[in-house]
């Protein structure tokens, strides 16, 4: 199998003995709505020298829980092809995970950085290489997106399902897939103007193809549209998807950002919606558009240069459908203590697929009450009050351990009761950037009767 490997390629694993703060939220007359306690299993492996393991992450499975996680390792070295990247495939196995696979890119390329993006679901995946040089086309920074199935066999089977070269602009810099569709960005196109593009998997011609016949979206005046992207099919033929465009400007704000929503239509992509921050309205550098999600609900937008009011601490938004036409403000959440100044939450974002308005939300800069920039990830859970939804944030770190500044939350996940965070500064002493993730689950403990 092309890209494929079952040998280990990485360091040894490290165990830590590490436990997670449990936040207790209130909001004003809600003081009994405690927030869900997770934490984090011992088990935790470091990626080789460099590597930057945990710089993307994904998981896929079904009702009953996680069945592959699949780790990116864009530094990673193929043979001599210093930085060609790699993916690592998990399984879950008892308080843990066991490395099972290794996937490389089917035309691995010094520098490409194979699994910079990362996506899973259904089976599916796509990982995004998106320094790829196509010396037979645009050159350097054309890009490149591989796409893979696991059929979850026992022996493991994943199987190339073909790749795709970008024209520039880095082609899969960002990528996301729901069911049979996928989408995948051209962060840098146009002078930074930014591209997006969606495919559909063919079952009779058994690979993906363009889907619908003109299917790019691109945006304009620099705002880097597919900085972020999210997609969720809604029929077998349509689906919405999602761009962010944090460099957006909005007014006289530079950089405040935005989103934009598409829908196929009439063999094109139509925008039926663009989002912007809304209370307070959107202010230079907010950044708004750094990550996207979308569920059957709603769609979820983080900014990292959100000021809370005291500092830029980040924070992510939520619309839901209008009643006619586009979408609603619902509400803006911001980080809680300890909320860190310059912490970027919503760097990074991704919904839960289990269980409806779930998500989770990496501040990879933040502090916690032990370490400056140690970084941590954020799991909000929705609950009805007068009628009204409202999201219960958790904190998730990596409580006492000494890991410093590691970028925990570059990269997040979230799958049920099982949360994932990368961390890709992560290392050992002597080394730099080997990255590291971690495994949250929810304590079953506080379940049903004293929290969450």
């Amino acid at each position: 199998m092309n890209g494929y490997r079952s040998k280990p390629a990485f360091a040894a694993a490290q165990w830590r003995h590490l436990f997670v703060l449990g936040t207790l939220l209130c909001f004003g007359a809600m003081r009994d709505a405690d927030a869900d306690t997770w934490v984090p299993y011992l088990q935790e492996w470091l990626g080789p020298d460099g590597t930057r393991m945990g710089a993307s992450i994904a998981v896929d499975g079904d009702a009953s829980g996680a069945k592959f996680v699949y780790v990116g390792a864009p530094n990673e070295s193929y043979n001599s092809l210093a930085e060609a990247g790699a993916v690592y495939v998990w399984v879950p196995s008892g308080q843990g995970v066991q490395y099972v696979a290794t996937l490389f890119a089917a035309t691995p390329q010094a520098g490409a950085h194979f699994g910079a993006s990362l996506a899973a679901r259904n089976g599916n995946i796509v990982v995004g290489a998106p320094d790829y040089n196509d010396v037979g086309g645009v050159g350097a920074g054309a890009g490149y997106v591989q796409f893979f199935f696991n059929s979850g066999a026992d022996p493991l089977s994943i199987v190339s399902k073909g790749a795709r070269s970008g024209n520039g602009g880095n082609f899969g810099r960002a990528v996301a897939l729901d069911a049979d569709f996928a989408v995948i960005s051209s962060v840098n196109a146009g002078n930074g103007d930014g591209c997006i593009f969606t495919f559909h998997y063919d079952l009779p011609m058994n690979k993906w193809v363009p889907f619908p016949a003109n299917d790019v979206a691109c945006g304009s005046g620099g705002e880097k549209s597919g900085a972020s992207v999210a997609i969720r099919q809604t029929s077998s033929t349509t689906f919405l998807a999602v761009a962010g465009a944090p460099a957006a400007t909005q007014g006289a704000n530079a950089l405040a950002g935005a989103a934009h929503v598409y829908f196929p239509n009439n063999g094109a992509l139509l925008e039926i919606g663009t989002l912007a921050a809304q209370d307070p309205a959107p202010a230079l550098l907010d950044a708004f558009g750094t990550s996207v999600g979308i569920d059957a609900n709603y769609i979820y937008v983080g900014a990292t240069g959100r000021d809370n009011g005291a500092g830029r601490t980040g924070s992510v938004t939520i619309f839901k459908p209008a009643f006619i036409i586009g979408y609603d403000y619902v509400a803006e959440y911001y980080p809680l203590a300890p909320a860190t100044i310059g912490g970027h939450c919503g760097a990074s974002l991704n919904v839960d697929p289990v269980a409806p308005g779930g998500f989770i939300l990496g501040c990879p800069d933040s502090d916690t009450v032990y370490f400056d920039g140690e970084g941590t990830a954020r799991v909000y859970r929705p609950f009805e009050f007068l009628g009204q939804p409202v999201w219960i944030e958790s904190l998730l770190t990596f409580g006492t351990q000494p890991h410093g500044a590691d970028a925990l939350g570059s990269s997040v996940d979230i799958h049920g009761y099982q949360a994932f965070a990368g961390a890709p500064k992560a290392h050992v002493p002597g080394q730099t950037n080997d990255g590291a993730f971690k495994e949250f689950v929810h304590d079953k403990l506080f379940q049903d009767g004293f929290g969450g």
